[in-house]
């Protein structure tokens, strides 16, 4: 909307039509029928002291102003004129908010508005212009270290030129030297096997792994681990999820109703996949922004299925899809996708200028809006119209192939319902009859229970039939756990059955009677809905909407009165069994030949191009200036890449993963480190702002960051990198002059212990007790949709309960497993560079008390008892190595062979695999499986 940029007196001359058509004096209208209205109910809050919404409306230059949301008066469009829609209720900001004004006021200020808004004193006043997100930065913020080109400077010059094996520690060892500190001498063998191989993989190593080092004397021993490691399927599955942290990663919707991700697993899978590949990390962020974008790989195939998939970075975020303000709903979601974008792929907070220019970095609102152009241009549902959003499932074959196997689809759809409308009459019909005799069955049944006798015999006394009653006895028998619809029924006293099973009959008939109508309602909706049905699933059997009673005893398989396809012959006339058994032989040759299901994906698509406003103050009603597709401008500049595509996506992610984009290496390489050093060398590593941390080493940084890129951007390579160097290697040992120095240890003068994450102390308990499952892919989580609060199916599964890796264990973001929480998992909803971390009671109490662990612990007491050729020395010796994964020393056999005696003289009832059990118990609980040196 263009808003007024002239003066008051010229457009007095072009618009006073309308009150000079009514020989009105513009000024005297406005003060006998406007600024009566302004001063009683406006006033009170739009004063020059209130300044309510940064808005006076007690003076023309006030007026003229207008207020935080902008000009109140349109030039262009009078009758869309900020005022006009506020007093007219027509959007979500009502004024005055006391009461509308009634209908004389309201057309008093519409004619003075269409009359270009006449007010003494206005002719001397500049109409405001609309407010620009648009302005100039300044040296300082153009000058920020992280909006720089990356440099690639020389390792510096060092005096201990012998500890320096790679040019990573020459920048390491420049800093120490600096600071009259030494680098901590190497780690041991065993501590450094450790060390890599939970940091490559999240996974103990095993006895033969240590044996084979340590007899490995080769200056090349701990590459060739490296390389192994790497090699491994176990370190895409460890470092896929560092990066799903980042990416926020969950199996459901959490906010309201928490509705499932059915196909989350396929993107979880493909950034495993990704990492054991050693996919380049600029195709990495590509495919996560806009591979449905990407064209195929080059293998025949006519679609990107990776690349569809690997949107799921987009789509599996947090949704509130029964929220009814929907247009909030979408935005919400854009700003969610803005924020973990940048903050994953550029370490920038973007989504802080939602509501006004960033208050601390070179971000403005505009680039933020720019940037949701960008995803108000792709889909996010397949309808987010409807009361509870419909989720969005992209299928992962060729178009036409998905049309084929929807069309099939419905021709099974319907007909299911042809099947069901020709049994409909005649089992209605016999539904309704039989029903007059249900209370002589169910009390025919109670005096069987009581009295004995033969079901046959009563039948043929009451005029009933067998087979039925003796259903109605099974059915009504005392259960364990009885149906509570039958409460009444139990209760009755033998005087009181024929009154109880009148009423029970009285309300089936009620039932049943509601039941023809609602059926043929409910039948309608379907045949008309089925064509627009997208989940790719078998055709359901349509709900019954009744009570249980009545449910159980004519609809359920079993049900006494329920007429089975076996039974039908008995029930239904000639023709209409002829009709139905010709009708199942055409549902069956449907389902015979049906096309397999395609596989789908939880993934975002092309939308409409959309072209964004800024929102002033955030508020979507209040829209400002246009805000084009584009990137943050302080990195992309103020003439950024031109998008071509529909959305921009394809746009923004060849930007991001452009060489020349000074954040995105830097960002990732960032991250790497991070996760060997248990800190980045920025240690906020989504935040590279003002308010973020500075870089310890900005040398380093940028030198890694020109290895990643010359290397093909290519993960392991980085790895090799950082993990060979003499930095890394080093031991935890401090001194009292670091502790004093450097207490956060972040000049590097030694290796920083660190506490092993939730998933590397579940899955390394499963690995050394010989009980993990290594089975990779595919999904532990079933069903669609969401489930009732107090249902079972709507909480994740306990990982303690199963035997995968935790990686692999579904996410039902309004409900992660207890173990999660207490050792520190985060919650799954925002993007997590770092997780929190706690040192409670509860925590050594799990170690201590779970019952998950005192299963592990026996399994490793069991494999150390199985071997008869081990003494007792040595068995202790192997649990060392098992749990710990380091030999003990002579005092550590003697206590444990000490405690082990102690046990046996106390508890003669101990068995020996109770005492070892006991033993590795208190290895496994102690600090040093826990962590990390």
């Amino acid at each position: 909307m263009k808003y007024l940029s002239r003066t008051i007196p010229v457009l007095l001359l072009i618009t006073v039509a309308p009150l000079a058509a009514q020989s009105v004096d513009p000024l005297e209208f406005f003060e006998k029928s406007v600024r009566p209205v302004l001063v009683e109910k406006c006033q009170v809050c739009h004063n020059p002291n209130l300044k309510t919404a940064e808005l006076d409306l007690s003076s023309a230059a006030g007026f003229v102003h207008g207020g935080a949301s902008g000009p109140l008066v349109s030039a262009d469009n009078p009758e869309k004129s900020r005022l006009l829609e506020v007093i007219g209720y027509e959007e979500r900001l009502k004024m005055p908010p006391t009461g509308k004004l009634s209908n004389e006021e309201i057309a008093n200020i519409t004619a003075w508005v269409k009359a270009g808004a006449p007010w003494p004193g206005a002719e001397h006043v500049e109409v405001a212009k609309s407010q620009s997100t648009s302005k100039e930065f300044t040296e300082e913020q153009k000058n920020f270290w992280a909006f720089q080109p990356v440099k690639d400077p020389s390792p510096p010059n060092v005096k201990t030129t012998d500890w320096a094996r790679s040019p990573i520690d020459r920048f390491i060892l420049a800093k120490l030297e600096e600071n009259r500190l030494e680098p901590a001498p190497p780690a041991d063998k065993l501590t450094l096997l450790r060390r890599v191989t939970f940091d490559l993989t999240g996974l103990p190593p095993t006895v033969k792994e240590i044996e084979d080092f340590v007899a490995d004397d080769s200056p090349q021993a701990f590459e060739r681990v490296v390389d192994r490691l790497l090699a491994s399927p176990r370190y895409g599955e460890h470092w896929a999820r560092h990066w799903l942290d980042v990416a926020r990663y969950a199996d459901s919707t959490g906010n309201d109703e928490d509705h499932r991700y059915p196909y989350a697993w396929r993107y979880r899978d493909y950034v495993i996949d990704a990492f054991n590949a050693d996919l380049p990390y600029d195709q990495f962020v590509r495919e996560q922004v806009a591979g449905d974008l990407l064209p195929p790989d080059g293998s025949g195939a006519e679609i990107n299925r990776r690349g569809i998939v690997a949107t799921g970075f987009l789509a599996l975020g947090p949704k509130a899809l029964a929220q009814q303000d929907k247009k909030k709903m979408l935005y919400d979601i854009y700003d969610e996708q803005v924020d973990v974008l940048s903050k994953a792929f550029l370490g920038i907070t973007v989504a802080c200028a939602r509501c006004h220019d960033h208050k601390f970095d070179p971000i403005r609102t505009k680039d933020y809006y720019s940037m949701v152009s960008i995803f108000a241009s792709t889909r996010n549902f397949s309808d987010s119209e409807t009361h509870v959003s419909k989720m969005l499932y992209t299928p992962l074959v060729a178009e036409q192939l998905y049309e084929d196997f929807k069309v099939h689809r419905l021709k099974i759809i319907y007909k299911h319902l042809d099947v069901d409308e020709a049994l409909a009459e005649d089992l209605e019909k016999y539904a309704l009859d039989v029903n007059t005799r249900l209370a002589d069955y169910m009390v025919a049944a109670r005096e069987l229970e009581t009295n004995g006798g033969s079901p046959a015999s009563l039948a043929a006394e009451r005029n009933l039939d067998a087979a039925a009653l003796k259903k109605w006895a099974d059915y009504l028998k005392p259960a364990e756990s009885e149906r509570e619809h039958l409460a009444d029924w139990r209760n009755a006293q033998p005087d009181q059955w024929r009154q109880v099973a009148a009423g029970y009959q009285e309300r089936a008939q009620k039932q049943l009677d509601d039941w023809v109508g609602s059926q043929k309602k409910f039948r309608s909706r379907i045949r008309e809905s089925a064509k627009d049905r997208v989940m790719p699933v078998k055709p359901r059997q349509f709900s019954r909407e009744t009570d249980a009673f009545v449910f159980e005893v004519f609809y359920e398989e079993n049900g006494p009165f329920a007429v089975s396809e076996q039974r039908e012959e008995a029930v239904l006339p000639p023709e209409s069994l002829a009709k139905v058994r010709a009708l199942r032989a055409e549902l069956k040759q449907l389902e015979d030949t049906a096309p397999p299901e395609p596989d789908m994906a939880c993934a975002v698509q092309e939308g409409e191009r959309f072209e964004q406003a800024v929102f002033i103050r955030g508020d979507y009603n209040s829209p400002g200036e246009p805000a084009p597709k584009a990137f943050p401008s302080i990195v992309a500049g103020e003439e950024p890449p031109q998008v071509k595509s529909v959305s921009g996506r394809l746009e923004l992610a060849n930007w991001i993963a452009s060489p020349d984009n000074p954040l995105t290496a830097r960002v990732m390489v960032n991250r790497i480190w991070q996760g060997h050093f248990g800190e980045g060398i920025v240690r906020t590593p989504s935040n590279f702002g003002k308010m973020g941390e500075r870089p310890t080493h900005p040398e380093l940084l940028d030198y890694l960051a020109e290895r990643f890129v010359e290397g093909g951007w290519s993960v392991k390579k980085m790895h090799r990198l950082i993990l060979n160097s003499s930095a890394y290697q080093m031991s935890s040992e401090g001194t009292a002059k670091k502790a004093e120095q450097d207490p956060e240890n972040r000049l590097l003068s030694q290796f920083s212990r660190r506490r092993l994450a939730v998933e590397e102390i579940r899955d390394g308990l499963l690995a050394i007790g010989g009980s993990i499952d290594f089975e990779m892919g595919g999904t532990m989580q079933s069903g669609f949709g969401t489930d009732g609060e107090n249902s079972n199916d709507r909480l994740s599964i306990d990982p303690t309960t199963v035997s995968r890796r935790m990686v692999y264990i579904p996410l039902r973001r309004s409900n992660l497993p207890t173990l999660l929480n207490l050792f520190d998992f985060g919650d799954a909803t925002i993007p997590s560079d770092k997780r929190p971390l706690t040192n409670v009671a509860p925590q050594a109490l799990f170690m201590m008390n779970s019952e998950f662990v005192a299963e592990r612990a026996r399994n490793v007491a069991q494999s150390l008892l199985d071997d008869a050729d081990l003494s007792d020395s040595a068995r202790i010796d192997r649990a060392y190595l098992r749990t710990l994964n380091r030999r003990p020393d002579a005092e550590e056999i003697d206590t444990g062979l000490t405690y082990m005696a102690g046990l046996k003289s106390r508890f003669d009832s101990m068995t020996d695999l109770q005492a070892w059990q006991s033993l590795c118990r208190i290895l496994i609980a102690s600090n040093g499986f826990v962590y990390v040196d």
